[in-house]
């Protein structure tokens, strides 16, 4: 009968390694998804003046 080795340190390492990338998307995402509306508001500005 062998006794199979402590993984549970590896697990959890693997855990923390997924969320840590994981919130690196999301804050990615959301930092991504702010640029895009800043740049949509400038853009609809320079149409509204390039219509004056």
């Amino acid at each position: 009968m062998s006794i199979s080795p402590e993984t549970t340190n590896y697990m959890i390492a693997g855990y923390a390694v997924f969320f840590l990338v994981f919130t690196f998307y999301i804050v990615s995402l959301v930092v991504r998804w702010s640029n895009l509306r800043r740049d949509m508001h400038i853009l609809e500005d320079l149409e509204i003046d390039n219509k004056s």
